[in-house]
């Protein structure tokens, strides 16, 4: 997988949209402030791909993505897996309780491959070979993380390797190879059973019954020149005595034939479990089917808390269109306070300045008073310097009654004003109240808009109440019909198993009046093919009883007459072994069957004899077949091949590693595996070429050691897989190498330098700008105005 561009919006510290353009950047650093996102570049490029970031304690979480204040987070990566090109889009939405994956898609060249989050992250994990914990382990390799390969329980490397490297095609091969053993070995047995059965076509035994045919034939034509009369009588009474014996025979096959007890029981029992079964997957069927209806029914109707939603809008908005009237009432009553308040502090207003003129009157009346004390007839005026006339008469006007209507005055004043002041200030309060509420009543009427009335609301939550109930009850029902199913069908089974025991006496029971030719049997039930063979057993005795005793008399009768001609025939019989001693049977049906039993006897033993020959090929074949089977599965066994496999795999790499690591630390360390734990140790050149465990590694060594390691597992997966599956084409380092001195930055450097130039993109995180600007392209992330942003500067 390697990266081609990236657009973020909205992602942790990407506010605004930003675009990475990773064109031609085969290494590269991000490199900025502590805090200013570099790291979130490489969490962007993980969400795309497999929908979680490794900073995240719990991986279905995706609200911590979203940038705070924000509502949505967008990633799209365009990336490469070799010459396809790919791209994944994810689409965060934040909501009152967390956050969902809106939108979620893979693309190649326009066609959608997967349409959901989950989709997604399984068509990437296949795509690359790699799960989420193998991408974190050795390809993006998170901040605090990059020792976790170098760390690992061998067992935990030991799978990360077998996916990575496709062993399990080694098993499925193995699998297929014991299955192909095992129809060979079957075939093997077949036919060694088959052989078993040729056992006697021996040579010896076909030159013995070649011999024996030639004698016989000799005494058959010695018989035929013999008197057809004497011929023809012993024939007939042999088979007359044969037929009679043979009936005898089957008459004593069939006295004691009987049904042994239970099976009618067991009959019933059977078919009372078939029809209660055939009806319990009938009511099984049926439940689910109402299941499903209840639920797709449930499914067709709104969201409960969608409608309770609008319950409460709908109480709200009521509640709101009453305050809004109680408050348009309240503000007529502040307003007709205001004009009341007003009106008195004018009138107030008034009061005090006619009562200030009078003051002020008084006061210059009593100052006119006190001159006339002064004033003499025929002088002048001291104010108007005219001569006086008379004196005028005094009368005092009185100033502190002026001065307290005043005062009075002006307290009314200040009564007034604050009065109109409170009646100001509460016609404002009113007034804002009122404008809240007729914002907050917009807001509400507008979110109802279509919305149906409260009774149709009520009617929508009694239906979803009606079908969360049935639903229920459904799925109870649904419960109960397979658990009745399961126990029926464990009684059925029990049936089956006990019909086919005594099925297998009765095939036992009929095999052994085969030669009778019974009646054929339907199979169905087994008390009445019992009782049918029973049947035709009482049928059948009474007349074979009376054909055996029809053979007999009609044998004697021939014996009687043919006993005079037969001794000489006999004696000659005797002479040729056909007959052990002197009978009154005619000897030329025992000397014919002789023959042919003797012809059949060679013409089976050839048969037997090139059927033979054939078979031990086939079995010879089967059994070559079966062990070759055998040795590959044994070969390829988990502890055999595939624990050779990963220990040639962990050599190489750990080789691989070493030879890096040496270059790393000037020959000072080399990386080993521990025989008996698998974990990784470390030689210490310097300390005696020690070995010690890598967990002992200071942090700088350390970062060395699991640089070295993630390296060499870059360069030799490709070369190790079975399959090529796994694609380790790109490798991201987050980490701040403040560890290194300057000569071990250099060396790092050229190794990161020289794994570019191999055609695989790297990229390293880091705040030193000495690393940074040795490398030929960097991203500079910078913080400005609370969102980052990344400018891609080409050295």
């Amino acid at each position: 997988m390697r990266p081609l561009r990236l657009e973020v919006e909205g992602f942790t510290a990407f506010r605004q949209p930003v675009v990475v353009d990773f064109d031609g950047a085969d290494l590269f650093a991000l490199v900025g402030p502590t805090g200013a996102g570099k790291t979130s570049v490489l969490d962007a490029i993980t969400f795309a791909l497999y929908g979680t970031v490794p900073r995240l304690d719990d991986r279905r979480a995706v609200a911590p993505i979203v940038s705070q204040n924000l509502t949505e987070a967008r990633v799209r990566l365009d990336f490469a897996v070799g010459a396809a090109h790919y791209t994944a889009v994810r689409v965060v939405r934040a909501s009152k309780t967390g956050a969902s994956t809106k939108e979620a898609r893979l693309e190649r060249d326009g066609e959608v491959l997967a349409g959901t989050a989950d989709e997604v992250s399984a068509a990437v994990t296949e795509l690359l070979g790699l799960s989420y914990e193998h991408f974190t382990t050795c390809v993006s390799l998170p901040q605090g993380q990059f020792a976790r390969f170098l760390h690992d329980k061998p067992r935990d490397r030991q799978d990360l390797l077998v996916r990575l490297l496709e062993l399990g095609l080694y098993d499925r091969v193995a699998s297929a190879a014991r299955q192909l053993g095992a129809l060979a070995s079957g075939r093997a047995d077949i036919m060694t059973g088959q052989l078993d059965r040729l056992a006697g076509a021996t040579p010896e035994a076909h030159a013995e019954a070649v011999a024996q045919r030639e004698s016989l034939a000799e005494l058959i034509s010695r018989l035929a020149a013999a008197r057809p009369e004497i011929e023809a009588l012993t024939q007939a009474a042999a088979a007359a005595r044969d037929q009679a014996d043979g009936c005898a025979q089957r008459l004593a096959v069939l006295k004691d034939l009987q049904a042994p007890d239970g099976v009618a029981e067991l009959s019933e029992t059977l078919n009372a479990t078939t029809t209660a079964r055939a009806e319990s997957i009938a009511l099984e069927e049926a439940r689910a089917n109402e299941l499903a209806e209840v639920e797709s029914q449930l499914s067709q109707l709104p969201a409960r808390s969608q409608v309770e939603a609008q319950c409460a809008a709908l109480r709200r908005r009521d509640e709101l269109v009453l305050s809004v009237s109680k408050g348009r009432d309240a503000a007529t009553t502040a307003a007709t306070r205001v004009a009341e308040g007003a009106a008195a502090e004018a009138e107030a207003e008034a009061e005090r300045e006619r009562c200030a003129d009078e003051v002020e009157r008084v006061r210059v009346e009593q100052r006119a008073h006190a001159l006339v004390p002064e004033l003499q007839v025929g002088e002048p005026c001291p104010v108007c310097q005219q001569p006086v006339a008379t004196l005028p008469e005094v009368h005092l006007p009185d100033l502190k009654a002026a001065e307290a209507a005043l005062a009075a005055s002006e307290k009314r004043l200040k009564q007034a004003s604050r009065t109109l002041t409170d009646a100001r200030t509460d016609q404002a309060r009113v007034d804002e109240k009122l404008q809240q509420i007729d914002m907050e009543l917009a807001e509400v009427t507008a979110r109802l808009d279509g919305v149906a009335s409260p009774e149709s609301l009520d009617a929508v939550l009694a239906e979803i109440n009606a079908a969360e109930v049935a639903v229920g009850q459904a799925r109870e029902a649904d419960r109960s019909a397979r658990n009745a199913r399961r126990a029926i069908e464990q009684r059925h089974d029990e049936a089956l198993a006990r019909e086919a025991q005594a099925r297998k006496a009765f095939d036992a029971a009929r095999d052994a009046v085969a030669a009778l030719e019974p009646p054929p049997t339907e199979r169905r039930d087994l008390a009445a093919d019992w009782q049918a063979l029973i049947d035709w057993v009482e049928q059948r005795r009474p007349a074979l009883l009376e054909e055996t005793e029809t053979h007999r008399r009609r044998a004697g009768e021939l014996a009687g007459q043919a006993q005079a001609k037969l001794d000489e025939l006999i004696g000659v019989c005797c002479d040729a072994g056909v007959l052990d001693a002197p009978s009154n049977e005619w000897p030329g049906e025992a000397v014919a069957a002789a023959h042919a039993r003797a012809q059949e006897l060679v013409q089976r033993l050839d048969d037997d004899r090139a059927e033979a020959a054939r078979l031990e090929d086939q079995v010879r074949a089967a059994t070559e077949d079966r062990q070759v089977a055998e040795a590959l599965a044994s070969h390829l066994s988990a502890n055999r091949f595939e624990k050779w496999l990963l220990d040639e795999a962990i050599h190489r790499l750990v080789g691989g590693a070493s030879a890096i690591l040496a270059d790393l630390t000037g020959n000072a360390y080399a990386l080993s595996v521990d025989a008996r734990s698998g974990a990784f140790t470390v030689i210490d050149h310097a300390n005696a070429s020690q070995p010690r465990p890598a967990r002992t590694l200071s942090g700088g060594e350390t970062f060395l050691a699991s640089l070295a390691l993630a390296l060499a597992l870059a360069d030799q997966v490709a070369e190790l897989a079975a399959g090529g599956v796994a694609r380790l084409e790109s490798l991201f380092l987050d980490e701040g190498f403040g560890t290194l001195d300057p000569d071990t930055m250099d060396v790092v450097a050229s190794a990161l330098d020289e794994l570019g130039a191999r055609g695989r993109t790297v990229g390293v995180v880091t705040h030193m700008r000495e690393l940074a600007e040795r490398l030929p392209v960097r991203f500079e992330v910078t913080k400005v105005g609370g969102t980052a942003t990344i400018e891609r500067v080409d050295v």
